[in-house]
């Protein structure tokens, strides 16, 4: 007798994300030591932790044993101040990608299509079809940005209900000027949700930042996401949250897991706003040093993306490839071809010495490449 498989026809279509490699894990295939490793692969902060964060998830140590404030009470009060914002329009979740996740079950299905810009988060493709959805990728413009005219297209399309939109964007690096982030929003079908990515915001110019206020008061139907994961080095306390409506606030907030935010997230994530000295220091470190590695690449002959945020999508030829002797020589990068960029890689801003060591690991990797071609 045969049975029939419970699987949803759907499930088999998402695809795996694919995170940067951990060190242990290149150290072990390579036989290489942990330390001499250099990890440029996944948009960390070089310089660590902000301290104010170091501290209270010290203080943490002794508390474990209990559950995390489940309302998270004081990491919302903590990011209703440094947003100027509400209370009840802060949202925490597990990671922005967890708050991904909670959009697209919230507003997809298979009669639903979600639309973002070529060369977007996997996370929103992925997402979509998590939710038994199809994600619909739009032109974007010669120079890497986004075309908001494509966007606006597919947004108005019926079937679609929600559109994506990164700026800075991951891989690209490219940005949306805020004064065309308020104007997609403004022109938007009332019924579509706009969901504005906002991981990188603090490497821009507060001139770049579009104005969260505005954004708002523009439409009923949005959501602004930022993470703890870049510039406040904490990537793996998994804290993100979610900008909007107190009313979409309460449609989304079932579709996260009880006790997301664990309680080092919560008490590191709303120390580490405060820490402005180290903000602000990585800020400036990041300006100076992708500089200095795109002026490199130039006199070296590589093409690369403008980047806005603390990476540089360059082309390399064969990413894997590239990736795989550049991991040899002990320095981990992102390879994109699952991004449709077979001969590009991604490189993190790292430190002065991190950048060296790349710059040094790439030049052998082109020579070799060059040599046998």
């Amino acid at each position: 007798m045969s049975m029939s498989n419970p699987i949803l026809p759907h499930v088999s279509l998402i695809p795996p994300y694919p995170p940067g490699r951990p060190i242990e894990d290149v150290a072990r295939e390579f036989g290489l030591e942990p330390s001499a490793i250099v990890k440029l692969a996944s948009n960390e902060n070089p310089l660590g932790t902000a301290p104010a964060a170091t501290e209270a998830i010290r203080q943490c140590n002794e508390k474990t044993y209990r559950y995390p404030d489940f309302h998270n009470f004081s990491l919302i009060a903590a990011l209703a101040a440094y947003c100027g914002l509400p209370e009840d329009h802060i949202l925490p979740g597990c990671g922005s990608s967890e708050l991904i996740l909670m959009i697209a079950h919230g507003f997809l299905n298979h009669e639903r299509q979600s639309v973002y810009p070529r060369y977007s988060f996997a996370s929103y493709a992925g997402a979509s079809k998590a939710a038994g959805s199809e994600g619909i990728a739009c032109d974007v413009h010669a120079d890497w940005r986004p075309d908001l005219d494509a966007l606006l297209q597919a947004g108005r399309e019926e079937r679609t209900k929600v559109v994506f939109l990164a700026t800075p964007n991951n891989p690209t690096g490219a940005l949306t000027p805020a004064a065309d982030v308020h104007a997609l929003a403004e022109a938007l079908p009332d019924d579509t949700l706009l969901v504005i990515d906002e991981a990188y915001r603090e490497y821009l110019d507060e001139a770049d930042r579009p104005d969260i206020s505005r954004l708002l008061s523009s439409r009923k139907h949005i959501v602004i996401l930022r993470t703890f994961s870049k510039i406040f080095g904490l990537a793996g306390a998994r804290v993100g949250y979610a900008i909007t409506h107190p009313e979409l606030l309460k449609v989304l907030q079932p579709m996260g897991m009880p006790f997301g935010v664990n309680m080092v997230g919560q008490q590191a994530a709303a120390a580490a706003l405060g820490d402005d000295e180290f903000i602000n220091r990585s800020r400036q470190h990041n300006a100076v040093e992708r500089v200095r590695l795109c002026d490199w690449l130039t006199k070296a002959g590589f093409e690369y993306v403008p980047s806005h945020g603390n990476f540089v999508l360059m082309k390399s030829g064969d990413g894997a490839t590239v990736s795989r002797e550049l991991m040899k020589r002990g320095v981990i990068i992102r390879p994109v071809g699952n991004y449709g960029l077979p001969d590009w890689i991604r490189v993190s801003v790292g430190t002065a010495e991190e950048n060296d060591t790349f710059i040094e690991a790439l030049s052998q990797v082109s020579n070799i490449r060059t040599h046998a071609n």
